[in-house]
């Protein structure tokens, strides 16, 4: 999918209850992949349809070794250099914690939802790069 694909996923602002960086690629996968894939990170998490109650309280409930656990059921780690469309970007903080998730797109590019802010297209440059916890690529997607 190129570029001018996701404008549809572009400008939505960012609102923990409603919209957040996993809302915005399960939408993307929902409605360009057909997969549900990410309703199992839901349960995971414990958020009915993704929605957490509690603003960022529900970033506590899960660590980057629980996350790829569960990752590991749907996906497969790549290496940055293995990048395609549709794969998926964990960011952590310093301390490994699970900050943030963004979707690769193409061109070294990928698209977010940070906090506080609009969705947006970004590079994908060294201090985006410096953050990455982990890369996956959902089983359903061909190679």
């Amino acid at each position: 999918m190129m570029e001018s694909n996701y404008l549809k996923y572009l400008g939505i602002q960012h609102n923990y209850l409603e919209n957040n960086c996993i809302t915005l690629i399960d939408s993307i996968y929902k409605n360009e992949l057909n997969s549900d894939v990410f309703d199992g990170l839901w349960d995971h998490l414990k958020l009915p349809e993704g929605k957490p109650k509690d603003g960022r309280g529900w970033m506590k409930r899960f660590s980057i070794q629980s996350l790829e656990d569960w990752a590991t059921t749907v996906a497969k780690k790549v290496d940055l250099t293995e990048l395609q469309e549709y794969d998926v970007i964990i960011f952590k903080s310093g301390r490994l914690i699970p900050t943030h998730f963004g979707l690769y797109i193409e061109a070294n590019r990928f698209i977010h939802l940070p906090e506080g802010k609009k969705s947006s297209i970004e590079l994908l440059n060294q201090n985006w790069r410096d953050q990455i916890a982990s890369l996956w690529r959902w089983n359903g997607i061909n190679t």
